[in-house]
């Protein structure tokens, strides 16, 4: 059984360690819940890409470069006129 070290150090079970994937350098969160701990490793996201943009905002329809938004801008504009 894991005991509270003088520095506060606490070994974490190897089984557990396995189980969530923990890795050395990985985070941790540290919360009250009543008179418990609950410890989870933070969760971090990749940054994001610009290229990544329309699939992060769930769009699906074809890629289209920026030369053609602008000549369909363009066009747009003309059409308004």
């Amino acid at each position: 059984m894991p005991t509270l070290s003088s520095h506060g150090d606490v070994h974490i079970p190897d089984n557990l360690i396995h189980a969530l994937g923990l890795k050395p350098g990985v985070e941790l969160i540290f919360e009250r819940q009543g008179d418990a701990i609950v410890m989870r490793p933070v969760k971090t996201n990749p940054p994001s890409r610009v290229e990544d943009g329309p699939k992060i905002l769930g769009y699906s329809g074809p890629t289209v470069s920026l030369e053609e938004m602008e000549d369909a801008i363009a066009k747009g504009a003309v059409q308004s006129l």
